[in-house]
């Protein structure tokens, strides 16, 4: 009887004993998993602090060219503006002959000379 109680604790041992290493080579080995994935992790860190640095940066671009395009469309607007004033260098001038000015009107406020403006006067006043 004693045999086969001392069987039973080496084998109760043994089995104990398996199960400690397996256990052990189990820690061991999620031990190596964590490291591995922790310095994954802080690589992916890195990566996304670089992302954010250089897309601050392009915000930042983006943002200086977004000026720089209103500034040029507001030149292109002021340049065709002026373009069509002065494809058409009598127009204000005509307008206000049409809203009935004077003669002196059109001198002072148009630049205009006599003639011209007698002349606009004659083309293009109210006729009654």
């Amino acid at each position: 009887m004693d045999n086969i109680l001392l069987i039973v604790f080496l084998t109760i041992l043994l089995v104990i004993a398996g199960i400690l290493v397996w256990l052990i080579l189990a820690h061991k080995k999620l031990r190596n998993d964590f490291i591995s994935l922790s310095e994954y992790v802080e690589r992916n860190n890195k990566d996304i602090a670089g992302l954010c640095s250089a897309a601050v940066f392009v915000d930042s671009r983006m943002s200086d060219n977004n000026a720089q395009l209103n500034g040029l469309i507001e030149k292109i607007a002021d340049f065709e503006q002026h373009e069509q004033q002065s494809s058409q260098p009598y127009h204000s001038a005509i307008q206000r002959v049409r809203n009935g000015a004077d003669a002196e009107e059109l001198i002072q406020q148009c630049g205009l000379s006599r003639e011209e403006a007698v002349l606009l006067i004659r083309l293009h006043g109210n006729r009654q």
